[in-house]
């Protein structure tokens, strides 16, 4: 099934862009499409500037397809589809607007646009899969979540999510589609953040609250990065986008409030349209080709956390101690993994997986994974970062 599998990615934004682009760079041909037309010239033109790809207009579709769309091939690739092929099976990836009513309306018209039955994917980070299948007449068996992580072309995994009517042969399929992206597959079930949102939710959380508490944004960043992290919570934030990151959070702390007390610092910044590298502007400020401009946060978030400043959890002493921050980083995320694996969301090796290729983690020490890394690090030095911050729930 997998070699036959032929994808139309519907949505051209910042993840659709991306995805598409590692679709080239893997050798694998696209169709995407969009309901704005100047959206998707634009993002073609992006995406052939970064992969040398080339583009036509060709719709295998006409009509059916009630979208503009553009066909984009790798460098040296000239396979397209003609009237007189056997009929592929068509794999629709969707990356549109993070809104469960918005994507339930697609589904529900998507059911439409083919011959014969498709394979139905969301990149959703969000949302749960269950309740987008609920709207789909009559392929919900032909549907999951395969949830791309940013930055796309560096990230080594994807998660394929399942509820309980995904056939086996679908599953089968996405695994093996992601496998020709040269990422491992990470199946897992239809859970509140799924496993690598859920992960990184509390992480992110704890680095906004220990700036709000006066710890420095370079500390931080030096602790992340000496925890194994590939960059800065802050420059992670910004690359998702600071609404995308609001949403995962918010998903996981209403579903898991024992877990963490959100930060005040993320809706704030989404008011003030404080949207990432998309819009130039975040925790850092961005050039028109998403460089970022200097180490200094920006103005505006420097604003916010002067606002929202308070040492509520007892960081005063803590503000200079790398190597104390990266343990309490790794805490926090061991934590969510028990809690994950307890409730049979995802087994730990899964997890160990999605720390490195989808969270793109590397562990201190040589040729260790994450987990070998907790185990370094030692259950009892974890009791003793929680009992000395009682007031950080996700270190308990």
């Amino acid at each position: 099934m997998t070699e036959s599998i032929r994808v139309l990615l519907v949505g051209a934004g910042v993840v659709g862009r991306a995805i598409a682009t590692d679709h080239l760079l893997a050798g694998c041909e696209i169709w995407m499409a969009d309901r704005d037309e100047a959206v998707l010239s634009e993002a073609c033109d992006a995406v052939l500037r970064r992969t040398d790809g080339i583009a036509d207009s060709a719709s295998p579709w006409g009509a059916a397809v009630p979208i503009p769309v553009v066909h984009m091939l790798p460098h040296g690739h000239d396979e397209t589809i003609r009237a007189s092929d056997a009929l592929p099976t068509w794999m629709v990836i969707e990356s549109i607007a993070e809104k469960l009513p918005i994507k339930q309306a697609f589904f529900a018209e998507v059911e439409n646009w083919f011959a014969r039955s498709p394979i139905l994917t969301t990149n959703t980070s969000t949302l749960p899969i269950t309740e987008i299948a609920g709207a789909m007449r009559t392929h919900s068996a032909r549907f999951c979540g395969m949830h791309f992580f940013m930055p796309v072309v560096g990230r080594h995994a994807a998660e394929i999510i399942v509820h309980s009517r995904t056939s086996e042969a679908v599953i089968e399929a996405c695994e093996g589609h992601v496998r020709r992206l040269k990422k491992a597959p990470l199946r897992v079930l239809d859970s509140p953040g799924f496993v690598v949102n859920r992960m990184l939710a509390p992480y992110l959380n704890l680095s906004m609250q220990l700036l709000c508490a006066g710890v420095a944004a370079s500390t931080i960043r030096e602790s992340a990065l000496r925890y194994g992290m590939p960059m800065s919570p802050f420059e992670l934030i910004d690359l998702i986008g600071p609404r995308t990151a609001f949403d995962g959070g918010r998903v996981v702390w209403q579903s898991f409030p024992h877990r963490m007390d959100p930060s005040p610092l993320l809706p704030a910044m989404i008011k003030r349209s404080l949207l990432g590298v998309a819009g130039h502007k975040g925790f850092y400020e961005y050039s028109g080709d998403g460089e970022r401009s200097g180490d200094d946060l920006s103005d505006d978030v420097n604003a916010l956390v002067e606002r929202y400043s308070r040492d509520d959890i007892g960081a005063t002493d803590i503000r200079g101690d790398v190597q104390l921050i990266a343990d309490m980083f790794a805490a926090s995320m061991w934590r969510e993994a028990q809690a994950i694996v307890a409730s049979d969301v995802a087994d730990m090796e899964t997890i160990n997986q999605a720390m490195a290729g989808g969270l793109g983690y590397v562990a201190p020490t040589i040729e260790t994974t994450w987990r070998e890394y907790i185990e370094l690090i030692g259950e009892d030095r974890f009791e003793q970062i929680a009992d000395r911050f009682p007031k950080l729930k996700s270190l308990r």
